[in-house]
């Protein structure tokens, strides 16, 4: 993969772009929380997949699906901010959150468990925060479980899993996200465990 464009302010939030052959791109972000300097909280937001195959329509990456990343594609966008930032690869973030939800529903591809089970032994992050965003698609209960065995690698606090239903309207929720998804009484159940 290489990075062919970059948008956005550096005291806020930047945009990458990366292509991966045969027409494939990515977009991945580093932001930042004004005030707070980047020392003391950056977030990195990295996509799954090259486009997605669900078309929610408060997404822009669905109706163009062309597969998954490799884990290696997926760690070329966490490698790549941060050498750009912490050449040393040290990052003295007190918060340094990476968010698994750009382009692409995560559960759809075994392989950001794979980056995220091997990220706090590659990266030299004390204040390393794991987040995995999901719209909690149906028969992805596989990944769920084993997205349970990650996390428990990792230090208590270091890790969140929002769900985005993006509506508490069951009705309104399958006109915004027209795929399969767990109900809400599933979601409650799994984020209990």
């Amino acid at each position: 993969m290489q990075v062919v464009a970059a948008t956005g302010r550096n005291d806020l939030a930047r945009v990458y772009i990366a292509e991966a052959g045969a027409g494939r791109y990515v977009e991945f972000v580093e932001s930042l929380q004004p005030p707070w300097p980047r020392e003391k909280k950056w977030v990195l937001i990295v996509s799954c997949l090259f486009g997605c195959p669900f078309a929610c329509r408060m997404c822009d990456a669905g109706g163009d699906y062309q597969g998954r990343l490799s884990r290696e594609e997926i760690e070329f966008q966490i490698d790549y901010l941060v050498k750009k930032r912490f050449p040393d690869g040290i990052i003295p973030c007190e918060k340094f959150k990476i968010q698994f939800a750009r382009m692409g529903e995560p559960a759809l591809n075994p392989a950001v468990l794979d980056a995220m089970a091997a990220l706090p032994k590659r990266l030299r992050a004390p204040g390393l925060i794991l987040s995995l965003s999901t719209i909690a698609p149906a028969g992805c209960e596989g990944f769920f479980q084993r997205l349970l065995d990650v996390k428990d690698g990792f230090r208590p606090g270091a890790f969140q899993f929002p769900f985005s239903p993006h509506s508490s309207d069951e009705k309104r929720r399958r006109e915004l996200t027209p795929a399969p998804t767990w109900s809400f009484a599933d979601m409650a159940a799994f984020g209990r465990r």
